[in-house]
């Protein structure tokens, strides 16, 4: 079946991300707008087909990877749905990507357990009313596991085939449908194309039109500026929109650079009130809204301290996130942590006592400069050895088969990591990239001698094994901090 469907829709792929560079040329050269072309769908009064019952009420949804363990305890953790991740919590070696097709097809029927050291056999709770929901990779990426004609299949159709023909069946009839995140869309095109692939996979399945649902995730300036045309394309399958900050500020970053161009600021201080993030989470509620769909927050990455008796200025800012996304009006938030949930859970019980508030209507006059409006703020030798130890600690786990790390108390997943990437390499390449304090510039020299530093700190360079990692991903990040291109994660 998805050996068909990549023969049928291959060359049309090929076409849209080709279509997709044309697009970002235009975006760097300052043409921020949105297409004239589609300039009827965005004033024309229409809304989605009707969110299912089953789907109404989202408030809190949990996100991570797709390993048995991560799975069991996503769909115990109490979220409302478990998000399984395959591109930005996954490793993305073709063991690990298949292993995890593997446990969503237990995970669907609710018959997924392991064994743990201390607890000994733990499963997932047969009674969960937690949704199981997936993020398939995007559309440029490539499953080396099956080639069709030679070559090999897209990731996102491998994924959405596997997915669909081995837990569709079972996810419908528990939970009333089949629900997707779809990462780095781009433009009105791509969410065609993702439309027509779900259309035949429900056809196949023999499942009503509409059974497959998604959120898609605003993680680019392109696709920010075609929001209501991607849910118009999706009409039949939509579930709504969210947004992932630090994949936002990354597109920022690669849309938006060169000697002459300001920097972003430390990572740290571009939180969900930063102009264009504050922005673009206002627009995504007024578009969601008056097409009739979800309007989710953004994750949050902050872990909850080990010590009760200590609360984190960083939890706390979290927190008043989550009471502001609800009383914006968002319709749920996401969470990257199980001890999160609840917490988030009562900021949004707090101000949001229906299921959600599609009926709320925002009128704030978004435009498209707001979408990029630079965020002001200093850079600091504490951001940049943060940046270091993230891109570091991401690829040593990485060579372990681990898609996510935890560092300096956060969660960071693929897009964190590459926001942390591409700030080393525009500080590098700017002449605004000065150490505030001191004024002292960014270069290559002073990465790869704090990049040691952290380096000897951080793992037991004595091993000659751990050293040869160490290496190696060292080599790595000199590599794409000083190359001539934006960074690709």
């Amino acid at each position: 079946m998805i050996e068909d469907l990549a023969r049928r829709f291959e060359q049309r792929r090929i076409d849209l991300l080709a279509q997709r560079v044309a697009r970002r040329q235009t975006l760097m050269q300052g043409a921020v707008a949105p297409l004239s072309e589609t300039e009827n769908v965005r004033r024309a009064d229409w809304t989605v087909d009707p969110i299912p019952e089953s789907l109404l009420e989202r408030r809190v949804e949990l996100i991570g990877g797709a390993s048995r363990s991560e799975l069991i305890t996503g769909l115990n953790a109490g979220a409302k749905s478990y998000i399984a991740d395959l591109w930005n919590f996954t490793a993305q070696d073709t063991w690990s990507i298949l292993r995890a097709h593997r446990s969503l097809a237990g995970a669907s029927r609710l018959e997924l357990a392991y064994l743990d050291t201390r607890e000994g056999r733990v499963r997932v709770n047969p009674s969960t009313a937690t949704r199981l929901m997936m993020a398939p990779r995007p559309l440029y990426v490539h499953e080396a596991a099956l080639q069709v004609d030679g070559n090999p299949v897209s990731a996102a159709l491998f994924d959405l085939g596997l997915f669909l023909l081995g837990c569709g069946t079972d996810l419908h009839a528990r939970q009333g449908g089949i629900y997707l995140y779809l990462r780095d869309v781009q433009g009105h095109l791509e969410a065609r194309l993702w439309a027509r692939m779900i259309e035949e996979l429900e056809e196949a399945l023999s499942l009503p039109r509409g059974a497959v649902r998604v959120t898609v995730m605003i993680d680019t300036i392109a696709g920010a500026l075609e929001a209501d045309e991607i849910l118009f394309e999706l009409m039949h399958h939509s579930a709504g929109l969210s947004l992932d900050p630090q994949g936002y500020a990354a597109d920022h970053i690669a849309l938006f650079n060169g000697p002459e161009q300001p920097v972003l600021p430390d990572r740290e201080t571009i939180g969900l009130n930063a102009p264009f993030l504050r922005a673009l989470s206002l627009s995504i509620i007024g578009i969601c809204h008056r097409r009739r769909c979800h309007a989710m927050g953004a994750p949050s990455f902050v872990l909850p301290s080990l010590d009760h008796d200590r609360v984190k200025a960083e939890y706390l800012e979290m927190l008043a996130d989550k009471e502001r996304e609800a009383v914006d009006g968002h319709d749920g938030t996401l969470v990257v942590h199980e001890d999160m949930v609840n917490a988030s859970m009562v900021e949004f019980n707090k101000s949001m006592p229906r299921a959600h508030q599609m009926n709320y209507q925002r009128t704030d006059n978004i435009q498209p400069s707001d979408l990029v409006r630079h965020p002001e703020g200093a850079l600091t030798v504490d951001s940049l050895k943060s940046c270091l130890r993230t891109t570091l600690r991401s690829l040593m786990q990485r060579e372990e088969g681990k898609g996510w790390v935890i560092q300096g108390g956060r969660v960071h997943d693929r897009s964190s990591v590459q926001l942390a990437m591409r700030t080393l390499w525009q500080w590098n390449h700017s002449k605004h990239g000065n150490i505030t304090a001191t004024n002292f510039p960014v270069t290559g020299d002073l990465i790869k001698f704090m990049l040691k530093k952290e380096a000897d700190k951080m793992f037991e360079v004595s091993d000659p094994i751990i050293k040869k990692q160490v290496d190696r991903a060292m080599s790595y990040i000199i590599e794409q901090a000083t190359g001539g291109t934006v960074p690709m994660i």
